[in-house]
């Protein structure tokens, strides 16, 4: 016969503890010694530490920054355009009496790219003693004059200048030589969002007039005269002014065709001695000629009399101006 187990459960006693805090003047007395202590040895280290780092950067300024041999001797500079090492010193404020290693490479990068007739920039040191900069700039192609947003061509303080995709950025120092011999873009009137500093303008007319002056450059390079102003007129045409002061009137397109009739009646002129005082070069065929006073003209090429407007004003101030 099977017995059968069974197990008893026994149930645990609930057991109190007794915690008691004993405080006297001496336990207190010890325990501010131990923390003391602590904080002591805490400040002990964070002292070690700070003058392993003073000391480190101690050695590393006199082995790199005081030492002669890392002396900053020359500045090698190679840009696209004409800024040079004076310019860079002024607008970095490089010591160049300095250490090479005195010289952050990425905050000279961000001076000189914070210009916007800078494209980019790169910095590097060769040792023992050589800073390399390279620079890549905007190289403008003429002035941009707009009196109704107070823009003034050939002036450093307010004029701006133009690349030949259009970007508009400021006149600085280092360009005033150069520029004094481009080209001016004239716009009588423009919006405030229409030439942003940094940026492509946006103003369709002054548009076609630099595509003019970039087309003339290149089609009359080897010439010893130039336009040297394009004024917007209207929405159809471009009024522009040659560097021996004769005015032509142009389309606002096929000026391919026209910069060639140009250079045609330049030299016809010339080879016969009879400056033109104004020319009409949106006909393909009997294109208007005004001829000086004094010159006699050809009756087939003879227009109205000549009449100046604001613009035309404008562009003989210009002329005068340069």
């Amino acid at each position: 016969m099977l017995k059968r187990k069974t197990s008893r459960v026994r149930k645990r006693r609930d057991s109190k503890q007794l915690h008691l805090k004993v405080s006297s003047p001496r336990i207190f007395g010890y325990s501010c010694l131990r923390f003391c202590g602590k904080g002591v040895k805490l400040v002990g280290l964070v002292g070690l530490l700070v003058g392993v780092g003073w000391g480190a950067k101690s050695g590393l300024r006199k082995v790199f920054i005081d030492n002669e041999e890392f002396r900053l001797e020359a500045i090698e500079l190679e840009s696209n355009g004409p800024i040079g090492v004076e310019d860079f010193v002024r607008v970095t404020g490089v010591d160049p009496a300095g250490s090479v290693f005195a010289v952050t490479l990425s905050a000279v990068r961000k001076q000189l790219e914070a210009y916007p007739g800078i494209l980019d920039v790169d910095v590097s040191r060769r040792l023992p003693g050589t800073l390399k900069v390279e620079v890549r700039e905007r190289i403008p192609v003429a002035w941009l004059e707009c009196r109704g947003l107070e823009i003034l061509a050939r002036d450093v303080e307010r004029g701006l200048l133009v690349d030949e995709e259009g970007v508009v950025f400021p006149c600085e120092k280092w360009w005033v030589d150069e520029a004094k011999r481009l080209p001016v873009v004239v716009v009588m009137e423009g919006a405030s969002g229409d030439f942003e500093v940094g940026k492509r303008m946006r103003h369709r007319e002054a548009e076609r007039a630099l595509d003019l002056v970039c087309l003339s450059r290149r089609m009359l390079e080897e010439e010893d005269w130039g336009i040297a102003v394009v004024g917007v007129q209207n929405d159809y045409s471009l009024v522009a002014a040659t560097t021996g002061g004769t005015v032509v009137t142009f389309g606002m397109y096929d000026h391919k065709r026209q910069v060639a009739d140009l250079l045609a009646l330049e030299r016809f002129s010339r080879d016969t001695n009879r400056p033109m005082e104004r020319i009409n070069l949106i006909p393909e065929r009997n294109i208007p000629v005004i001829f000086t006073t004094g010159a006699e003209p050809e009756p087939a090429r003879k227009t109205a009399p000549a009449v100046e407007n604001r613009l035309e004003r404008d562009i003989r101030a210009i002329l005068n101006r340069s």
